[in-house]
């Protein structure tokens, strides 16, 4: 009878391990969508920082966005999105700016999985448009448009004053015990109001980033994520049609919360002549 016990112990061990990584949702990248398909809400935070070098002297800026966001689950692997950013920029020297709202943003994902042995691959698509809602006029317009080109590498269509973008874009994750690796293309396309001073009414943009880490444990992870924003015409972008950069940060995710840390270090001669730096965090629930 002892003998029965241990075979019967030694035969479950597999389905211990496999229950292990079906049972514990994937983890969060830093940047990019959640790929678990469950419910959450979360809230992100970014402060970033640089220089700008007018004739008359340089000036700081700083500018802090808050992304109040949720993800609601309407069927296995499928969930409506919603966005509402906030934004405040300020200059040294100079009395500026105001709290700004930022582009309301409404979407969808779908995502379907696949579990192997000790392995677990998820893919899926995302679809949203984000509601020219940024104010435009003073103390408020300033700091939308400084948000915008403090976020360019990741999404500047949540914060750009007079904007509307609509995006389309894939994604894919893998992860097993020990790493992860996560990915994003995507398509946006950028629809300007008459204010927007430029030639062009309309903007075509192609998004791609690529994030991957070490997981020490089930639910933690040491992560990098490789950013570029391409862009049709270079009006959005002061003169520069491509931006890129890099996040470096600590992700935490179960499924009940999610945490993460990041430095996010602008990596174009544009930002980079700046000296921009930002730093990122983020606090969320799931249900």
């Amino acid at each position: 009878m002892r003998s029965l016990y241990l075979f019967a112990a030694l035969a479950l061990l597999p389905r211990v391990a496999l229950a292990d990584y079906t049972t514990v949702a994937p983890l969060r990248p830093l940047t990019l969508s959640d790929p678990a398909g469950l419910t959450s809400i979360a809230a992100e935070f970014q402060y970033t920082m640089w220089t700008e070098h007018p004739p008359t002297g340089d000036v700081d800026y700083t500018s802090i966005t808050l992304d109040l966001g949720a993800d609601i689950r309407i069927a296995p692997h499928f969930v409506l999105l919603a966005r509402m950013p906030l934004s405040h920029a300020s200059t040294d020297p100079g009395d500026c700016c105001a709290l700004a709202l930022g582009n309301f943003t409404l979407g969808g994902r779908g995502l379907w999985s696949s579990v192997g042995a000790t392995s677990r691959s998820v893919i899926g698509g995302e679809l949203s448009a984000s509601l020219p809602t940024a104010s435009d006029s003073g103390e408020r317009g300033i700091s939308a448009a400084a948000s915008a080109f403090a976020q360019l590498p990741h999404d500047p269509g949540r914060y750009a004053p007079n904007t509307t973008t609509l995006r389309l874009k894939l994604m894919g994750q893998f992860y097993n015990r020990w790493f992860l690796v996560d990915a994003e293309a995507g398509g946006q396309l950028y629809l300007y109001d008459g204010d927007v001073p430029g030639d062009n009414d309309y903007d075509l943009g192609l998004r791609l980033a690529l994030a991957a880490g070490i997981r020490a444990t089930y639910t933690v992870a040491i992560l990098a994520e490789l950013s570029s924003l391409f862009l049709s015409d270079d009006e959005f972008a002061g003169n520069n049609d491509t931006v890129t950069s890099v996040d470096l940060g600590v992700r935490y995710a179960s499924q009940a919360l999610i945490l993460g840390g990041r430095v996010y270090i602008p990596l174009d001669s544009e930002m980079r002549d700046r000296d921009m730096l930002g730093i990122g965090l983020d606090v969320g629930a799931r249900f």
